[in-house]
């Protein structure tokens, strides 16, 4: 009786398990995948032997080949990233040597672990999307508005790091949303360009409704010089997005997206 209820236990964590092969692989051999189980848990029956060392082996050897089917099946995309990762993470690692070694030396500069870090993240994400869309780079003006895109992009989260960080004002990161809008656009357009110049007009817009509804609390000069940058980055991300308005009748041109 005892036997009986191992059996069945071991058999439908089994099948459980058989869950996690992709749905391919798991409906053409999932069945017969199962029956092998169950008869050697016979086997081992009729010979008087345990079954937790047989079935131990089995579901290892079983992990084992979900691991390699999954991997095998992985999208295109997902590989692309794992593939990029190392190498952009060393890339920003080089990068991001630049401001750790210059707040030695410049006695304002007071960030923190946390200053770092994000710098750090801001770095490799932005390397992260260089090379995804790089791969999609064949009209001349969608270089172009990639080439825009970034520079605005980078040189806006990076400004907006330092000024919160040397006015301690947490109203700059609003101007964050502007960087979020851009990367889930991008990825939600699979980096096409149409989608991408949507994309782009909407940051434009959102900086500047930020601009012209947060209140900057700063001194006149410096409230004009705050509205000139606001303006630059506003035509910036609009220019970027008429450069790949203009590439998206030329999509034909460009390969497959890395989606």
């Amino acid at each position: 009786m005892m036997d009986r209820c191992s059996r069945t236990w071991y058999a439908r964590s089994y099948s459980t398990l058989l869950r996690m092969y992709p749905r391919p692989f798991r409906e053409r051999f999932g069945e017969g995948m199962a029956q092998t189980c169950h008869d050697l848990c016979l086997e081992h029956k009729d010979a008087r032997r345990g079954l937790f060392g047989l079935m131990l082996w089995i579901f290892c050897e079983t992990l084992m080949g979900i691991v390699k089917e999954n991997t095998i099946h992985m999208p295109e995309f997902v590989k692309t990233m794992f593939g990029l990762a190392p190498r952009v993470a060393l890339g920003a690692l080089v990068v991001w040597m630049a401001p750790v070694v210059a707040a030695q030396f410049v006695a304002d500069w007071h960030w923190g672990v946390g200053g770092f870090a994000f710098v750090y993240a801001l770095f490799f994400l932005t390397g992260m999307a260089i090379a995804l869309v790089a791969r999609k780079m064949g009209v001349w003006s969608y270089k172009a508005g990639v080439g825009v895109a970034f520079v605005a992009g980078l040189v806006l989260g990076w400004s907006t790091w330092v000024q919160a960080a040397d006015l301690e004002n947490p109203a700059n990161f609003w101007y964050d949303t502007v960087l979020v809008i851009g990367a889930a656009g991008a990825l939600l357009a699979r980096f096409k360009a149409t989608g991408l110049a949507w994309t782009l007009f909407a940051m434009a817009a959102v900086l500047a409704l930020i601009s012209v509804t947060l209140p900057s609390g700063a001194p006149p000069d410096m409230a004009r010089r705050m509205a000139i940058g606001h303006g630059v980055y506003v035509v910036l991300f609009a220019a970027s997005g008429l450069l790949f308005r203009h590439a998206s009748g030329r999509d034909a041109h460009l390969p497959d997206p890395p989606l």
